[in-house]
């Protein structure tokens, strides 16, 4: 019971959770014991640094991760991450949850992935930026995507196989290019919006999520590796899900990479190769990527 919080990430907790604040005092806030379910007597507190719980009545001592478990029905780790996304000044992009990598993929609650996705509606300036990348509002909503205030940066939700949110990437939306995975993001482990076309037999796999959302946009089904360094189990990926894939690498020598790897297990793959004059097949365009991929010839071994 160590840990140490500010006083609204702890009321933030409480409120989740339902609780009521009874009264305060200079340490503590009073409370009724959701233990012993006492609604008349105020016998019990949280303390505002360290979170922690104290009955007086039936003597229950708990961690503010412990009575959000009692409470909500969380598992720890569920419990722990509720605490981080309650922080006060704590921006998603660094919450570092620290038994993140005790399990392959670590669930984010829905809380947060909301909050950011509503600080994006609410952001004229974050929504300008993603209509000049050539995404419009249907997709916005489709992708859940999101905005981080502190950081001024769009976020977008990265999922599992089974459709479970495990993290983010963002992006910043000023003139100064940065990127950010969000902590314990195993990206190398699946491929963005994997969850949702994993049931079409036919994909574009393109390196940039904005990529595949214009692809999908244009009508085609399209995952993004995320980068153009590819692992093994998402080509492991592409090999148990697809049976015909077709690539569509940025035109330069990291695309060039990033097919040779693919191609190294999965020789029978499509390759479709842009006009020089374009770096990715978003700078064609919603329009000139229809016109463009219908033309069936351009698809080659």
């Amino acid at each position: 019971m160590g840990e140490v919080y500010s006083e609204e990430q702890v009321r933030r907790c409480l409120e989740f959770c339902g609780i009521d604040i009874v009264d305060e005092h200079d340490d503590w806030i009073d409370i009724f014991c959701p233990y012993h379910n006492n609604t008349r007597t105020r016998s019990a507190g949280v303390n505002k640094e360290t979170g922690i719980f104290h009955c007086f009545s039936c003597s229950t001592k708990a961690s503010l991760t412990e009575l959000i478990m009692h409470i909500t029905g969380r598992t720890f780790f569920e419990a722990e991450r509720l605490i981080g996304s309650k922080k006060g000044n704590l921006d998603i992009l660094d919450f570092v949850n620290k038994t993140i990598d005790k399990q392959e993929f670590v669930e984010y609650d829905l809380d947060l992935i909301e909050r950011l996705h509503n600080n994006l509606l609410e952001s004229t300036e974050a929504k300008n930026y993603l209509y000049s990348r050539g995404i419009n509002d249907e997709s916005i909503i489709k992708y859940n995507l999101g905005f981080s205030i502190q950081k001024e940066m769009v976020i977008i939700p990265i999922h599992c196989p089974k459709g479970v949110c495990i993290g983010f990437v963002a992006r910043t939306i000023g003139k100064e290019k940065e990127y950010k995975n969000s902590p314990g993001l195993k990206r190398s482990k699946t491929l963005f919006n994997i969850h949702r076309v994993k049931k079409y037999s036919e994909v574009y796999i393109v390196e940039s999520s904005f990529d595949a959302i214009i692809l999908e946009q244009a009508g085609f089904y399209a995952a993004a590796t995320m980068g153009a360094s590819v692992s093994r189990d998402q080509i492991d990926l592409l090999k148990r899900y697809f049976n015909n894939i077709n690539l569509i690498p940025d035109t330069d020598s990291a695309g060039t990479e990033m097919i040779n790897k693919i191609l190294e297990r999965i020789p029978y793959c499509n390759i479709v190769r842009l006009p020089e004059n374009y770096k990715d097949v978003s700078e064609m365009g919603q329009n000139g990527i229809k016109k463009y991929l219908s033309n069936k010839d351009l698809l080659s071994i």
